[in-house]
């Protein structure tokens, strides 16, 4: 009803700044209205205001003689937050791969953290809930299913939704190459089912 209400007086304004005549004019202009009424609805300031944390991290892990090099943003278990990564760059030009990993569990020892940094700086530097870690292995990473491969150095816009216990794993296709890469995330505490 709310909603039928609001569009009744959106067509009555538009009716008259336009001088359509006729036929609701709501509907014929939606289309140009609605990319501004979904920005202005979700402006990134006003995250701060959800407790929605803008992250992001540099990740680095050099090459390495006869491994692979791998990446993780790995949220804990213990964790009460969601991640969702937004957009990952990939800096240089050998071949990139990520997948839905299983955290530290996954049997790889020697797991080396970075930092993260928040992008809003109202927030602490170092308050995000999601862990950047650095590996090398002989054999690449177990992992339960490949999202995607990267050849070459390029910036992917995506939705990456991250829970605790899980992780978003970044690796080279090819033994002797480094996982060279920036990651941006938002990170927010999960509301009541959204964990299952």
């Amino acid at each position: 009803m709310f909603n039928e209400i609001n569009e009744g007086g959106l067509n009555r304004i538009l009716s008259q700044r336009l001088g359509m005549q006729g036929a609701a004019a709501a509907p014929g202009v939606a289309p140009e209205l609605f990319p501004t009424l979904t920005l202005e609805n979700d402006r990134p300031e006003w995250g701060y205001l959800k407790g929605e944390l803008l992250a992001s991290a540099y990740v680095f892990r050099g090459a390495v003689a006869g491994q692979t090099s791998m990446a993780q943003l790995y949220l804990p278990a213990t964790s009460n937050s969601i991640l969702v990564v937004e957009k990952m760059m990939f800096h240089g030009t050998q071949d990139m791969r990520w997948a839905r990993g299983v955290g530290i569990s996954a049997g790889l020892a020697g797991w080396a953290a970075q930092n993260t940094a928040t992008r809003d700086f109202r927030w602490p530097a170092q308050r995000t809930q999601g862990i950047i870690e650095i590996n090398a292995n002989a054999v690449a990473p177990s992992v339960n299913h490949t999202l995607g491969i990267s050849t070459i150095a390029q910036v992917i816009d995506v939705a990456i939704v991250i829970t605790p216990g899980t992780s978003l794993v970044l690796f080279t296709g090819a033994v002797n190459n480094s996982v060279n890469a920036t990651l941006m995330w938002r990170e927010r505490v999960a509301l009541p089912g959204e964990l299952v």
